[in-house]
């Protein structure tokens, strides 16, 4: 049987639907705003480019992190091995103190600046920190 107050429950079940599409649709602008911010303030991290060195890039104390990440630093630049793709030689335009050379890997310092865009590079198929000697 038909009661009265169901029509009223019904009523405020579709009136609350109805209120909270309005609180949906600032959503977006909400969204749009972080994410215009967050490509502003940094590079996006390359997947070419190790983790360790992404932070150097970020880091609002570069010498400071490269100390804590284990990292060689010296004014600016910091160590790295260059994997470079088969046949391809190193990119020029990009500030690079080659310390050694074997086959497609260069060792050498890098500016902290020049790392993004060099790990980016089609010839270059990595860019990450020097491997550590393991016992034998």
């Amino acid at each position: 049987m038909f009661k009265p107050y169901s029509v009223i429950i019904v009523f405020l079940i579709v009136f609350a639907g109805c209120a909270g599409s309005s609180q949906t649709a600032e959503t977006p602008a909400l969204e749009h705003t972080r994410t215009g911010t967050a490509t502003t303030t940094q590079p996006s991290h390359p997947p070419n480019l190790d983790q360790r060195l992404y932070g150097v890039v970020t880091a609002d104390n570069r010498s400071e992190y490269a100390s804590k990440a284990g990292l060689a630093y010296d004014n600016g630049s910091v160590q790295v091995v260059v994997e470079l793709t088969p046949s391809a030689s190193l990119p020029e335009g990009y500030d690079v103190r080659v310390e050694l050379r074997q086959g497609q890997l260069v060792q050498g310092y890098v500016a902290v600046d020049q790392l993004v865009g060099l790990s980016r590079h089609e010839n270059v198929s990595a860019v990450r920190p020097p491997k550590e000697p393991q016992p034998t």
